[in-house]
């Protein structure tokens, strides 16, 4: 598990993260792919709304946040501009739901490398960003 660092000084000293992330992982993908996909399980460990705004990594040019939707056997991509982590609660990026597109990979990733990835998140008027170190897998693994 990965503790976020404290986003406002009152959780210090409850000395909780008010967000924790888990299960960060980047599917390896075929040389000269145009797109990749990553996911994480972000948690809200307070009773205050929490909102994912952007995020962004230097092994990439641009950072979407995506979701799966099956509907009539079809499969279609929503973009989202931005995801609520809800108080007490978690927001999932997994296989076939929620993900992230992680857009002109600026070189080949194999299994085994690990890209840091830079999350944007939004409480009480007040944006921080923190940094995830996102393994590349061939499949998920815990």
């Amino acid at each position: 598990m990965v503790v976020v660092p404290s986003l406002l000084a009152s959780y210090v000293q409850a000395q909780q993260a008010p967000i924790t992330v888990q299960n960060a992982w980047i599917r390896e993908a075929p040389p000269n792919v145009t797109t990749m996909v990553g996911y994480l399980t972000l948690h809200n460990n307070t009773s205050e709304n929490y909102t994912l705004t952007s995020a962004k990594s230097d092994y990439f040019k641009g950072i979407e946040f995506h979701r799966t939707v099956i509907k009539d056997d079809m499969a279609s991509m929503h973009h989202h501009n931005t995801l609520a982590i809800p108080p007490f609660g978690s927001l999932v990026f997994k296989p076939g739901d929620y993900h992230l597109m992680l857009m002109g990979p600026r070189t080949g990733f194999k299994a085994g490398d690990e890209l840091m990835v830079t999350l944007c998140i939004l409480n009480n008027n007040k944006q921080a960003e923190f940094d995830i170190v996102m393994p590349v897998k061939k499949s998920k693994v815990n």
